[in-house]
């Protein structure tokens, strides 16, 4: 919330002005002036949210420790992980094992980034405000 509102509060004000000089009201305003400008903080967040999500699997160890059948796919491929990590610490050897349960696990994240990516663009507002 804190980013989305930095974001919206360096907004020029003269876009919002210039709008409510047409007639626009505060809702028309927002839906059709701030909230398109928004779309850079707003995939952002989405792509915070995501990755936050994506690697929640600690809840999903205090929860469930009894039944194995609500086991989430990201709390598996921790206990992967920490298995192959613990056969490389006793062979040497396995680490390679660990290396493609990290890129497995991160796959989903890098399928999500290209369609949020281009919303990532610098200078949105290049050219919004004349004067």
């Amino acid at each position: 919330m804190i980013l989305i509102k930095t974001y919206i509060e360096q907004l020029p004000p003269a876009l919002e002005e210039s709008a409510s000089l047409d007639g626009a009201g505060y809702l028309t305003c927002f839906c059709k002036i701030v909230l398109p400008l928004c779309k850079p903080i707003i995939a952002t967040v989405v792509v915070f949210v995501a990755v936050g999500q994506w690697n929640s699997w600690f809840d999903n160890h205090i929860y469930t420790r009894a039944n194995e059948n609500l086991t989430t796919l990201q709390y598996l491929l921790y206990n992967y992980l920490n298995e192959a990590q613990r056969l490389a610490e006793q062979l040497k050897n396995a680490s390679s094992g660990a290396d493609m349960t990290q890129a497995m696990a991160s796959l989903p994240i890098f399928a999500l980034y290209p369609f949020m990516q281009k919303y990532f663009s610098k200078g949105i507002m290049v050219g919004a405000v004349k004067g």
